[in-house]
């Protein structure tokens, strides 16, 4: 019974698309396809297996994506994006051209490798490959439509090798990301802050952002140049972006704008300790200044924070990067992250972020509870509100906040192409004994806290960090320059006297 269901919707579907092409051909006058070069793929190397598949889906997928493959797991509201429904055969990451079905290869690619800023983990460290291909088999099994069985896919694009990097394909990438207007999404600078960026829905309906370029390690379908190149050509069914063919069809065209998108990445260098290097002068209250590029960065990474009710499990931020200078008087801490929206309160709750630190300079090695402290061993938090600014607080624990005069503590911040950069500062050495100090040479422990109000987040909804340091370097001695040059003149001073010597003794013998 189940089964003809099945056909008759198919044969439905079939039937309403075909006529739906047949007038379309007849109105419009569309220009054929253009081609894209395609491939042989190997069959699956192993043969399904019903029960084992069952078995292994129930045991680590259907949490997320359901018995029934639907989505609707008992974890789906708790992630972002939210798990794949498989009932559809809709499939992002594919090496298929749009609108077709994933191979097993890309299925199997997906369940092995995972999806980079997803919840999908790549199971490959979890599952033999055997199970991992019974996985596949099982996936193909919720497909209502029966594609899967219907049109088994023969053949992938061909991606080959990438082009030679140089500064003319980039320019050229760079006119096609304009004038292709993908900007519109992903931003002037490709940090998912376009115009149209939060109007976005998959073809569920659920709301979904497009990708901040800049973040290569949360790229679905992979970082590479040919990855990208891939994606461009093939689409992601299921979400607003599209193949790449009909409005790019030459190849060399979607490798250049490859090429450009791969420049946009960032390396993401992450650390323990954030190091305040010395600055001699005033500190600049640009955040954009060149004092704060040769600073260095690091980033921090950041999980929502699931200890204290309510808990958050999809924050919007996975890092924030930090960069630091100081001098004679002060030390200054700029935090910088990307942002697609600009919230400053209202309808939503304004951006936000903090930096954590013990409230009392003598806890020594021990550490406060990361996530607001304790009474024992309270936290003095610096917040910064893209509406409201600047406020001190002394937190004994989530629920035994209080608001403190600013200590100090200075705080200025700025939204630019999808970006907030906010300065921290506050004296190396304070009046007050018991205050926090900052002395050259000193670690002083640090956390993050973010919260992004267009996705909801406040007070205890937010992407929380463990603890790291920041330490104020000790400047370099004078005597580190000196020294080299005091030892170099020795030593050629030495070369001279020892061949003044040997002349000598040649002149005496002769």
């Amino acid at each position: 019974m189940r089964s003809t269901e099945r056909r008759s919707r198919r044969h439905y579907l079939a039937a309403t698309l075909a006529a739906c092409a047949a007038l379309a051909a007849g109105v419009f006058a569309a220009p054929p396809r253009p081609e894209v070069k395609m491939e042989p793929v190997k069959p699956a190397p192993v043969a399904a297996d019903p029960a084992a598949g069952k078995a292994l889906y129930e045991r680590h997928c259907a949490q997320c994506h359901g018995e029934q493959g639907k989505g609707d797991g008992p974890a789906a509201d708790l992630v972002y994006p939210r798990p794949r429904d498989f009932t559809l055969a809709l499939y992002k990451v594919r090496s298929t051209p749009t609108g077709q079905l994933p191979t097993d290869q890309d299925l199997y690619r997906a369940i092995s490798e995972g999806l980079p800023g997803t919840s999908m983990p790549p199971w490959k460290k979890y599952l033999s490959e055997a199970e991992r291909w019974q996985l596949v088999h099982q996936v193909k099994t919720f497909d209502v439509l029966d594609l899967f069985r219907d049109e088994p896919q023969k053949a992938r694009i061909a991606v080959g090798s990438p082009p030679r990097i140089t500064p003319e394909l980039l320019a050229r990438g760079k006119d096609l990301y304009e004038s292709k207007k993908c900007g519109q999404c992903h931003g002037q600078y490709g940090r998912g802050d376009g115009t149209s960026a939060d109007q976005m829905k998959d073809d569920w309906g659920f709301p979904i952002r497009p990708v901040n370029f800049t973040k290569g390690w949360r790229f679905r379908a992979g970082d590479r140049v040919e990855d990208i190149y891939r994606t461009f050509t093939t689409g992601f069914n299921g979400t607003p972006m599209p193949s790449f063919v009909d409005a790019i069809p030459a190849a060399e065209d979607r490798w250049a704008l490859a090429a450009y998108v791969k420049s946009l990445v960032r390396s993401q260098k992450t650390g323990h300790v954030l190091k305040a290097r010395f600055h001699a002068g005033a500190i600049p209250a640009d955040p954009w200044a060149a004092a704060w590029e040769k600073a260095g960065y690091v980033d921090f990474l950041l999980a929502g924070q699931i200890i204290i009710e309510p808990r958050w499990f999809t924050p919007a931020h996975d890092v924030i990067t930090a960069r630091a200078l100081y001098n004679g008087r002060e030390i200054a801490i700029l935090v910088e992250w990307d942002d697609g929206t600009h919230n400053r309160g209202g309808a939503k709750p304004a951006d936000e972020v903090e930096l954590q630190f013990p409230a009392r300079p003598d806890t020594g090695d021990e550490r406060p509870y990361f996530v607001l402290g304790d009474r024992k061993n309270p936290v003095e938090l610096w917040r910064w509100n893209a509406g409201k600014g600047l406020t001190r607080l002394i937190a004994e624990g989530a629920d035994r906040l209080r608001e403190e005069r600013d200590g100090g503590i200075a705080a200025e911040g700025t939204y630019r192409d999808g970006q907030y950069r906010v300065i921290f500062r506050r004296a190396l050495v304070p009046e007050s004994k018991d205050a926090l100090r900052f002395e050259p040479g000193r670690f002083v422990p640090v956390a993050f806290h973010l919260r992004d109000g267009d996705a909801g987040e406040e007070g205890l909804k937010m992407a929380v960090s463990a603890w790291y340091y920041v330490i104020a370097e000790l400047p370099t001695p004078v005597t580190a320059y000196l020294w080299p040059l005091v030892l170099g003149l020795a030593t050629v001073g030495g070369e001279i006297w020892l061949l003044r010597q040997l002349r000598r003794r040649k002149g005496v013998a002769a």
